[in-house]
C-alpha cells in the first residue's frame, strides 16, 4: 500500500497527491483538485485545463455593475468554452446570473422592437390592429408593448431555465435548478445580438441569437456535465425548440 506522502501530483512534480482525477487517472494535488457536477474529483486539465474562475458581475469589483456586466457578457461569448469550464457551482447563488441572463433578454427584445419600428413594413398596421382590439391609441399600445418587455425577460429566462432543467433530467444528467439557472443565465447573453440589424426580410439578429443560445449551453453541457458532443447537442436541442415553438 502506497503511504499518502509517497503519492504525489501528475501535473505538479514534488506536490502531495490528495486524490485521484475520476477521468484521465491522474494523481492530483490540492492546487488542481476540482469537482464535477456529480462530486466527483476531476483535474483541471480535464476540466477544460482552466481553474475555476470569478466571473466579473460576481465578483466584489466590478461587481453587478455596467463595467462587470460588460466583461462578463464579452467573456461568454467569446471564450464559452473557457467561461463553462471554470464557471463556479457550488458555494454561489443563482440570482447573479438570472438578474444577467434577464438583462440580455431585456435588451435584445427592446432592439428587436425598435429594429421592427425601424424598418419592419406592417409594424403600424400591426400597432393599429392590437390599439382597436384593446380600445387604446396607436401610441399608448406601442408604449405599453416596450413597457411590457422587462415582464417578457422574466418569464423568458424562468420558462427557459425550466426547459432545460427538465430536458437535462430526461436525458439522465444528475443536476440541481441552481446549476441550470447559472447556466441558462450566462447562455442567455446571445441575446444581446438581437442588436444586428435585418437583412431584408431576414432576421439577422433572431438567427444570431438562437445560434449562440444554442453554442454556449452545449458548451456548458460539455464542459460542466462532461456530456458527449450529440448527447450535448440533444440536452439543448429539445428546449430550445420547445421554447421557440412556446414563444413564436
Amino acid at each position: 500500500m502506497i503511504a499518502v506522502e509517497d503519492r504525489t501530483c501528475g501535473h505538479h512534480e514534488g506536490q502531495v497527491a490528495v486524490a485521484m482525477c475520476t477521468r484521465c487517472g491522474e494523481e492530483i494535488c490540492a492546487g488542481c483538485h476540482g469537482t464535477d457536477l456529480r462530486g466527483l474529483a476531476v483535474c483541471t486539465r480535464c476540466r477544460g485545463g482552466m481553474p475555476v474562475v470569478e466571473i466579473p458581475f460576481e465578483a466584489e469589483e466590478p461587481g453587478p455593475t455596467f463595467a462587470g456586466f460588460r466583461q462578463t457578457l464579452s467573456q461568454a461569448i467569446f471564450s464559452p468554452q473557457m467561461f463553462f469550464a471554470g464557471m463556479p457551482t457550488q458555494g454561489v447563488g443563482w440570482a447573479p446570473a438570472a438578474v444577467f441572463g434577464t438583462v440580455c433578454v431585456a435588451l435584445g427584445l427592446l432592439a428587436n422592437g425598435l429594429w421592427e419600428k425601424a424598418v419592419g413594413a406592417d409594424y403600424a398596421e400591426d400597432i393599429a390592429r392590437n390599439a382597436e382590439a384593446l380600445g387604446m391609441t396607436a401610441g399608448a399600445t406601442e408604449a405599453a408593448l416596450f413597457l411590457m418587455i422587462p415582464l417578457g425577460a422574466v418569464i423568458t429566462y424562468f420558462l427557459h431555465t425550466a426547459l432545460l432543467y427538465c430536458s437535462l433530467r430526461i436525458f439522465g444528467v444528475s443536476t440541481s435548478w441552481g446549476v441550470v439557472a447559472r447556466i441558462s443565465g450566462y447562455a442567455l447573453s446571445g441575446y444581446v445580438l438581437m442588436v444586428a440589424p435585418p437583412l431584408g426580410s431576414f432576421s439577422l439578429g433572431h438567427f444570431l441569437m438562437i445560434f449562440w443560445v444554442f453554442n454556449l449551453e452545449v458548451s456548458a453541457m460539455r464542459w460542466l456535465y462532461g456530456l458527449g458532443f450529440w448527447k450535448s447537442m440533444g440536452v439543448v436541442l429539445l428546449p430550445l425548440m420547445l421554447f421557440i415553438m412556446a414563444t413564436g
